[in-house]
């Protein structure tokens, strides 16, 4: 049971932290591909209308239910995940009746990790993602995939539009990254593909759009990535959301901790 546990803490950690290092995955293609036709319309209205629908919030608070696959083991925890927008993101992980196992607190500065097993307290600046992620990674985009929003920057005049049927794809290059969105009739992120110039890839999906305060939101997100001896898989269904509430962020380090570097 307890390394069962350390291995949830561990794929929760690699997803939110280091999915975007993992190696793309082959898929099968099909036999026939629809053809796409170049959008025509003005970019300025495309882009103004699906800015005007990105989920916007000043808090939100959200308790989800989260199936985790890392390799050939799967896994169910709990999270509870709170946010201030564009300063933090904190996430309590709990499993088997309740018991938290980890609890997570990242700023556009830092990141710091309670694991409740072992009793361990890491810190390390936001920068330490950058071990296992392309440097573009920033606190805005691990915020933008928990809410199904355009990466910031990647949907400009620059971006090569297509549409097929109620689709719209949107591709643009920023810093290095090959960016592809999927977006649905309403102007939401369907599909998000980001991509570093070694191939290496992270692919969202979203999916059940719920109203919350005015806005759609999808209550189902799906990553996914792959690395040679790592195949990651997390499908993540908001439970509750509410957004725009007064909220605490508490992350205290209890004295029997062990520090680790």
């Amino acid at each position: 049971m307890k390394r069962n546990t350390q291995i949830k803490i561990l794929v929760l950690l690699s997803v939110i932290l280091s999915g975007f290092g993992c190696k793309t995955r082959k898929e099968v293609k099909p036999a026939v591909v629809p053809p796409v036709v170049k959008v025509t319309s003005n970019k300025s209205a495309v882009i103004a209308a699906i800015n005007s629908s990105a989920f916007e919030f000043n808090t939100l608070s959200a308790k989800s239910k989260v199936g985790l696959m890392i390799n050939t083991n799967s896994n169910d925890v709990s999270m509870n995940i709170r946010m201030q927008n564009k300063s933090i993101i904190w996430i309590s992980v709990t499993a088997i009746a309740g018991i938290e196992v980890a609890r997570v607190l990242i700023t556009p500065d830092s990141i710091k990790v309670l694991n409740r097993i072992q009793g361990l307290y890491t810190a390390k600046p936001f920068s330490y993602i950058y071990q296992y992620a392309n440097k573009q990674i920033t606190f805005s985009t691990l915020q933008n995939l928990f809410l199904g929003n355009a990466i910031e920057g990647t949907v400009t005049e620059s971006s090569v539009f297509s549409v097929h049927e109620n689709q719209t794809q949107i591709t643009s290059a920023l810093s290095g990254m090959l960016y592809k969105l999927i977006m649905n009739a309403n102007n939401k992120v369907v599909e998000n593909t980001l991509q570093d110039p070694k191939g290496q890839r992270l692919i969202a999906k979203y999916a059940d759009f719920q109203a919350v305060n005015g806005r759609k939101l999808p209550y189902s997100i799906n990553l996914s990535s792959n690395a040679t001896n790592r195949n990651i898989k997390i499908d993540l269904k908001y439970t509750s959301v509410s957004v725009n509430e007064s909220l605490d962020f508490p992350f205290s380090v209890p004295k029997r901790f062990t520090v680790k570097d």
